[in-house]
């Protein structure tokens, strides 16, 4: 693989129709009492939304009940999300969860209860396009269904490289003659030495494909972190700290300076972030059209076009030609000894920066 070329379709829509959404008895940081509670991607967020209460609407005209929904849209303070890790009863627990989110949504006692006594389930359609399944991105245990993927590609500045060559592979990010160059998601406040939020998705993929030799070589590189959301904005101009970008490619496609800048899709294939369900079982009849909604083509459309790509069997993935992902894997993450792993990918980049700090200090003396 390499550049990608495809032309821009992204559909920014960041305004939600006023109606009601949800059970207004219920508060709506609750964590419990749910029939659905979801959650997507930011650029996604109001579009997606507004489809579960067309679905909710829909199946109330035809004379169905009234389900208890929640879809958060980010007002800030301690949301339902926040709580699921908590319950510990699974009546207390959402029927349907929709997530983008890569932590695990049960704590220890729970999943061991419920998910894995089988009360919980994929309703992954049988067939997806093999650039999907041959990454492993079916649940092998049939737990987690996922309906797309944030696919994680490089943002190329070909003005900041400098003349230095085009990196193609995850690999290419742990030469040294990338020194400064590597920049991946993360934020910190004003004035703070460390970072408040570090992208443990992207360092612990590092270690997993490339292993810790690997991972070490590529966070030296690292100057700095951006939201990835600034990436776009800054790529290919005089403010840009680094010449090769870690991000999603719905952010890497929608910047603005292509004379400057390109976007490439590794060739060990594009890091692949899930966005996912779960379903109880026992409620599977009730929420079925909701579960149909998320794996069919008109969302999965809209996510597509959005450079999301939706796994909906009865869509051709719309992806670069020769596009492959890679994925952690669902049973890696789900095993005990993947906390370390977590803890040991940012224990390797804090040192990478407390270096680069004291290296600085030292030039500065």
């Amino acid at each position: 693989m390499g550049s990608v070329a495809l032309p821009s379709r992204i559909m920014l829509d960041l305004g939600p129709r006023a109606r009601a959404f949800g059970d207004a008895t219920i508060a709506r940081g609750a964590s419990h009492g749910w029939d659905f509670l979801g959650n997507v991607p930011v650029p996604l967020r109001a579009r997606v939304r507004d489809g579960v209460a067309d679905q909710m609407t829909a199946q109330r005209l035809a004379g169905g009940e009234t389900l208890r929904c929640c879809f958060p849209m980010g007002q800030g303070g301690v949301g339902p999300f926040d709580r699921l890790r908590l319950i510990r009863d699974i009546d207390d627990f959402p029927r349907m969860l929709v997530s983008a989110e890569h932590g695990n949504a049960f704590n220890r006692s729970f999943h061991t209860n419920y998910v894995e006594a089988g009360r919980f389930g994929a309703c992954q359609p049988a067939s997806a396009a093999p650039v999907f399944a041959d990454c492993g991105l079916f649940d092998p245990k049939g737990w987690i269904g996922v309906f797309a993927v944030a696919p994680f590609v490089l943002l190329i500045d070909r003005q900041r490289l400098d003349g230095l060559p085009v990196p193609r592979r995850w690999a290419d990010l742990a030469d040294p003659i990338y020194r400064g160059q590597v920049v991946f998601g993360g934020w910190r406040r004003e004035g703070d030495a460390h970072w408040s939020q570090v992208s443990k998705f992207f360092l612990l993929a590092m270690l997993r494909l490339l292993g810790q030799k690997g991972l070490t070589e590529i966070v030296a590189n690292v100057p700095q972190l951006l939201h990835s959301a600034q990436m776009p904005r800054v790529a290919g101009t005089g403010m840009s700290p680094g010449g090769i970008y870690v991000l999603p490619w719905s952010l890497a496609d929608i910047c603005p300076r292509r004379t400057h800048t390109e976007v490439v899709w590794p060739e060990e294939g594009a890091l692949a972030y899930p966005l996912w369900l779960t379903v109880q079982s026992a409620h599977q009849d009730r929420l079925g059209f909701l579960i149909d909604h998320f794996y069919g083509a008109a969302l999965g459309r809209y996510l597509s076009a959005n450079r999301y790509p939706a796994l909906c069997p009865e869509l051709a993935p719309d992806l670069p030609a020769g596009a492959r992902m890679t994925w952690l894997g669902w049973d890696y993450l789900r095993h005990r000894s993947t906390a370390d792993d977590i803890r040991q990918a940012c224990r390797l980049f804090a040192d990478a920066q407390a270096a680069r700090r004291d290296t600085e200090i030292q030039r500065c003396a």
